[in-house]
């Protein structure tokens, strides 16, 4: 290219498409999170038999055991990334067996699970009205689990259930809950927010990741698997103060009935599995802090396994005698004690009637303590119905529930409407082209710069908005087409505006400038990196990618990741004359920013 600026590189032949799917990872892999991925902190803990159990942490490098709680680090939005961070280790959630964990494998239980936590923060449901804001259920669920067939949406646990891959997700209703919400009271329509690995699902759609392994192995495993479970979940900051606890309750002894073993970690710590201890987060040893009776449970046969706590900083455990009385606000009313049961509790088996609806209770159900005057057993707050979950009531079957957490703010909300991002596309207040769970408003961060000024244009042949004036009397104009997704790579950029059926190349740089070359002006300083030559068509139209940044990895060592911004522009030829002894012009520059 006899005018081609002499910084230009000489390509070698682009990827193909299926190789920039392999690629996209990699371009991932490390980076941290854009401001708008991770609003809301995620703490969860991981069952004994997944591959998590004994992986270093990635803020210390001690073995992860079943009884720490978690957190994403450093936060990556696609798979696959590092291993999480530990935020408390087991012995400072109070488990005393903690120590012995250390040296054990997938698959070997050391006594110490932790089935449920909050740290005492939920949100309130608040008593229903015209203007109540209620806030939003988070919830996971076991290996089991299937999701209900008249789930709507996807993915879902009906969508990823089957495959396997839904015991590392995080999930919430499409539509708000007004609770109580008896069996059937809602649509079953829930929606995948956080993805265990943050690869693409079974529907082809993806969603942010936590650094965990999926999906479980092919048949049910008692011992290690190669999958991971979440174990107890909680939104939101880490409280702090002299009242500051972490409350959880520990893994129960008898059976499954699915014949997977639970690890009895609750009897060898001394405490009831139905039972919610409280250690303060200052330090100091696990205390009782609701007993099983006052939440209608058997202390050896029931097994509470999820929890949501909304403390009201009076000492103590009040327990709410009808739903909402829990009040508004701090120091006011009871405590607000939302749980679940696991399947193989003698509540579940016997067949027990809830305190509120007078219906079976099942594992996927969210319940509060029982209500006054009633027949003594836990309220039904959320029926398993309402959740997405397969239930099957008179049997007393159900996809079970293994953590619930309850907040406002959403976890993902890039464009700041206060909206769960996979519930805006879900209900179709957003687009996702690209299928990975982020809005696509959210992805399209490109913009022109360098337009053609009087004081940079060679002959006067300013443009306010494209590049400078060519023989068709027009500029030509760069724009981008699709997303600046990392993950996807499917951004697209679009030259119009040239003379017919021109040779024209894209080249890009990390470094903007403004210079007068040829009849027009050029917009990346070196270095610069040649993307691809074409020819234009007879309409003067030139499309390059998608797959640009596998091109700049693979051909450059260009590897950009999220956050990263890069200047493109494109020459291209314009024999016929026009204003200067050159026979080549260029378009207006487009900036991109990359995100997740």
């Amino acid at each position: 290219m006899t005018h081609a600026p002499s910084s230009f590189r000489r390509t070698r032949p682009v990827l193909s498409r299926g190789a920039h799917s392999a690629l996209w990872t990699t371009l991932a892999c490390g980076l941290g999170a854009s401001a708008f991925a991770q609003q809301n902190q995620v703490l969860f803990s991981v069952d004994y038999h997944g591959p998590t159990k004994s992986r270093p942490d990635s803020a210390t490098g001690t073995p992860i055991s079943e009884g720490d709680v978690l957190a994403i680090a450093p936060a990556p939005v696609f798979g696959p990334f590092p291993a999480p961070r530990t935020v408390f280790n087991g012995g400072q959630v109070g488990i005393f067996t903690y120590p012995t964990c250390l040296p054990t494998l997938p698959g070997q239980p050391c006594g110490a699970e932790l089935d449920a936590l909050s740290l005492g923060n939920d949100r309130r449901f608040q008593p229903p009205g015209p203007s109540v804001e209620q806030p939003r259920v988070y919830y996971s669920v076991d290996r089991f689990a299937q999701g209900n067939p008249a789930s709507v949406g996807a993915p879902s646990v009906r969508t990823e259930g089957p495959q396997r891959d839904a015991a590392a997700d995080i999930y919430t209703p499409v539509f708000p809950l007004v609770p109580p919400v008896p069996p059937l009271g809602t649509a079953p329509s829930s929606i995948l927010v956080k993805d265990g690995n943050g690869r693409p699902s079974s529907t082809g759609a993806m969603s942010p990741g936590i650094g965990l392994f999926e999906p479980h192995s092919p048949q049910p495993a008692p011992a290690a698997d190669v999958g991971d479970n979440i174990d107890a979940l909680h939104l939101g900051p880490v409280p702090g103060g002299p009242s500051a606890a972490i409350y959880f309750s520990l893994d129960a002894g008898f059976p499954d009935p699915n014949g997977v073993p639970n690890s009895n970690s609750a009897q060898l710590n001394g405490m009831s599995p139905s039972a919610v201890m409280r250690t303060p987060i200052s330090g100091g040893s696990a205390q009782l802090y609701a007993s099983p009776q006052q939440l209608g449970l058997n202390p050896f046969l029931d097994d509470l396994d999820a929890l949501a706590l909304a403390e009201n900083g009076v000492p103590g455990y009040q327990p709410s005698l009808n739903p909402y009385d829990w009040g508004g606000g701090i120091v006011t009313g009871t405590d607000m004690l939302l749980f679940s049961v696991r399947r193989g509790s003698v509540l579940i088996q016997s067949g027990a009637l809830d305190s509120n609806f007078g219906v079976r209770i099942v594992p996927g159900d969210i319940l509060t303590t029982p209500i006054a005057g009633g027949n003594g057993n836990p309220a039904i707050f959320i029926a398993a119905d309402a959740l997405g979950l397969a239930v099957n009531r008179p049997m007393g079957l159900s996809d079970e529930l293994d953590a619930i957490a309850i907040e406002y703010s959403p976890i993902h909300d890039c464009n700041n409407n206060g909206v769960e991002d996979a519930v805006d596309i879900a209900q179709g207040q957003s687009s996702d082209s690209n299928n990975n769970g982020i809005p696509d408003e959210c992805e399209q961060s490109y913009s022109r710069y360098c337009t053609c000024t009087a004081a940079l244009a060679p002959c006067g042949n300013t443009s306010a908005t494209t590049g400078c004036l060519n023989s068709t009397g027009s500029g030509g104009a760069l724009d981008g087409l699709g997303t600046t997704s990392v993950a996807t790579d499917d951004l697209e950029i679009v030259a119009s505006g040239l003379p017919p059926n021109v040779a024209n190349l894209l080249f890009a740089g990390p470094n903007p400038t403004a210079v007068t070359f040829g009849d027009g002006v050029r917009c990346v300083a070196g270095p610069t990196f040649r993307v691809s030559l074409q020819n234009a068509t007879p309409a003067g139209d030139s499309n390059f990618g998608p797959a640009l940044l596998n091109d700049l990895c693979t051909t450059y060592s260009q590897c950009l990741g999220i956050g990263s911004t890069y200047h493109y522009q494109v020459w291209y030829r314009n024999a016929a004359a026009y204003c200067t002894a050159a026979t080549h012009n260029l378009t207006n520059g487009l900036v991109v920013t990359y995100t997740p």
